[in-house]
């Protein structure tokens, strides 16, 4: 059973789709992007489970905010807002990219109601000289002929207005290193929306900033439920 709805939490309209039946698993992506890229972990994990995902606050179909409304706190409590709502008990919860920091810091806060918790290629590292490695491995990843695409988009009055096709576009060259085959990126879909691509640069760079000053790894002993971490052989992080 598939349904797509909004749900008003504290003034600010979220919106969720909830897939197949069984165990509920919620699923967070790097925040700013919100949930289509993932479509193809939701379907699977929908095959044996109830996938509950959503577009956090500033992206996709929720509410379009101003700049300060897109914090950590406000992701962490649109989460537990989330379960409340739904009526979930206990936190089965999948966090990708910078979502799954966001992920293991809502598991920190909230560790009474956690079932399970997997954070999938968490990243960046908090190391400052393994995040200086990493970005001259990202960097490194740009082809020249990226690099002229990427200036090109950054010029367009499309970028400028910040339309939604224009930015997508942007955002598939610029992470294109993180694909050693990239034939696949044609398959990735981030639905970018208007309000996505207003806040997709600067809402990553103040959400580092804000886990980092949390300093995650000093919180991760709180969190007492089952726990995998996930890297890929050949993921840059």
């Amino acid at each position: 059973m598939n349904t797509e709805n909004k749900l008003r939490l504290d003034g600010i309209d979220i919106f969720v789709i909830s897939q197949g039946t069984g165990h509920p698993i919620f699923i967070l992506g790097g925040p700013w992007f919100g949930h289509s890229y993932l479509n193809q972990l939701q379907s699977e994990l929908a095959k044996h489970f109830r996938v509950i995902a959503y577009d956090p606050r500033g992206s996709g179909r929720s509410s379009p905010l101003s700049e300060d409304q897109i914090t950590l706190a406000g992701h962490i409590h649109d989460l537990e807002n989330l379960r409340q709502e739904l009526k979930v008990d206990k936190m089965n919860l999948v966090g990708h990219s910078m979502g799954a920091l966001a992920a293991l810091l809502y598991a920190s806060e909230h560790s009474a109601v956690m079932e399970s918790l997997v954070l999938l290629h968490p990243g960046p590292p908090f190391d400052r000289n393994l995040q200086k490695t990493l970005h001259h491995a990202f960097s490194s990843g740009h082809s020249p002929e990226d690099k002229a695409a990427l200036m090109k988009l950054e010029s367009t009055p499309g970028f400028a207005a910040h339309d939604a096709k224009t930015h997508e576009e942007y955002f598939k060259i610029l992470y294109s290193p993180f694909f050693l085959d990239r034939t696949n990126i044609s398959r990735l879909d981030f639905a970018f929306t208007e309000t996505t691509a207003r806040y997709a640069i600067k809402a990553e760079e103040s959400l580092l900033k804000d886990i980092l000053l949390q300093n995650p790894m000093d919180k991760a002993n709180r969190v007492q439920c089952p726990t995998a971490v996930i890297h890929a052989e050949h993921d840059l992080i």
